[in-house]
């Protein structure tokens, strides 16, 4: 879901999220569990429509950099992360499509080595500006739905992205984190896929998310260096938090390590009329405004059920939240009360210890350049002074 954050907001609710003070030394990271990594994790953002750009029309041997730009984003420049870590960000989540370069369907599950390493390059952007990573599998032209009707030839392609990811990245610092998938853990391994939709129940795609996070938590352990003790991101049920905290909602085991390093992602647009429509559509109304007490209950309450899995030791990552803009006489602007969503949003991820990602799209946080090369970043000045540390 690719969420518009307006620019003209008022940014003082973010300030109490940023947890984080000093950065840790990677020796410090391998002996934590994934509780105290969700606090050193603070306040995240995502590079979003960057490198999980997917594009048919370019082929499977384009330059990188042909794909990072197919969806109107800059080329990214270590700069960006730079200004990300001044203006009070500890962390950056850089969703990636891996199958740009795979061409799958005529048995190719190959990589192209020049989109791994500019993929490389953006996470050592971030990991040189102090700041987390989370690298992931990002929808990907939807290649998932195949779970659904060719398990076979889904497996090839999971399989193909993690044994290569993992071991490219496996001696890079416990800084970076894996996740496993995005938002298509779940009712989306029925997708149509050239044609083909799946027919899984709901049983089924429980048992198939377990199944792919045990082999997920197995292969990167397996593949040693840092992967042996690296934090592992497993997406819950759609990423929907009341589907995730189902029983039949089974985390993998780890049986590699004696500190827990596994971590549980959700995304959170709720309510989904308010958070993702922009203009009233088949299965809902838009919605204009949010926060009444009762809406800032049934936020509290939704946070409150991911204490599930921290009672148990899983650090909560909160992977995606965001509220859509609307259009009135022609332009771009936020909905009411957006300000209050968002700032009950952090406040909930501090108090449950949740490590919460902006979705970005150079949108909410400016990712351009001017005549002397200078990164606009936020774009007043007194919004900017209340996200630094």
């Amino acid at each position: 879901m690719k969420k518009i954050i307006s620019l003209c907001m008022i940014l003082s609710f973010f300030v109490s999220c940023a947890f984080s003070t000093t950065l840790k030394s990677d020796e410090e990271l391998k002996k934590m569990d994934s509780i105290t990594f969700v606090k050193e994790m603070g306040n995240g953002i995502n590079l979003g429509n960057t490198m999980e750009a997917t594009n048919n029309w370019l082929g499977f041997n384009a330059n990188p950099e042909q794909y990072e730009l197919a969806w109107g984003q800059p080329i990214t420049i270590q700069p960006y992360f730079d200004a990300y870590k001044e203006a009070g960000f500890d962390s950056v989540r850089i969703p990636v499509a891996w199958t740009n370069t795979m061409d799958w369907r005529n048995g190719d599950f190959e990589i192209n080595k020049d989109y791994l390493e500019r993929v490389a390059t953006v996470v050592q952007y971030a990991l040189d500006a102090d700041l987390y990573v989370i690298i992931n599998d990002h929808w990907d032209y939807g290649w998932w739905g195949l779970f659904g009707h060719d398990q076979k030839t889904a497996y090839k392609i999971f399989d193909a992205i993690w044994d290569t990811v993992g071991t490219y990245f496996k001696d890079y610092s416990p800084r970076l984190v894996f996740e496993a998938g995005n938002e298509e853990w779940g009712d989306r391994f029925n997708d149509k896929v050239d044609g083909k939709s799946g027919k899984l129940g709901i049983g089924a795609q429980y048992k198939l998310i377990t199944t792919l996070a045990q082999r997920f938590v197995d292969k990167i352990r397996a593949q040693g260096g840092n992967n042996t003790d690296r934090f592992l991101l497993i997406p819950g049920y759609s990423t929907d938090i009341d589907k995730t905290v189902s029983p039949n909602y089974v985390m993998p085991e780890d049986k590699t390590n004696k500190i827990q390093k596994l971590l549980i992602s959700v995304h959170y647009y709720t309510p989904s009329t308010y958070c993702i429509l922009s203009e009233d559509a088949s299965w809902g109304k838009c919605k204009t405004n949010w926060g009444n007490a009762a809406e800032k209950q049934e936020l509290d309450k939704y946070f409150k059920k991911m204490q599930k899995f921290t009672d148990q030791g899983y650090g909560v990552i909160v992977g995606e939240y965001g509220v859509a803009q609307i259009k009135k006489n022609g332009k771009w602007v936020k909905k009411d009360g957006m300000e209050t969503w968002l700032g009950c949003v952090l406040e909930a991820c501090d108090k449950y210890n949740y490590s919460p990602f902006l979705w970005d799209c150079n949108t909410f946080f400016l990712k351009k350049r001017d005549t002397t090369g200078k990164i606009i970043g936020f774009e007043d000045k007194s919004i900017a002074d209340v996200y630094k540390k």
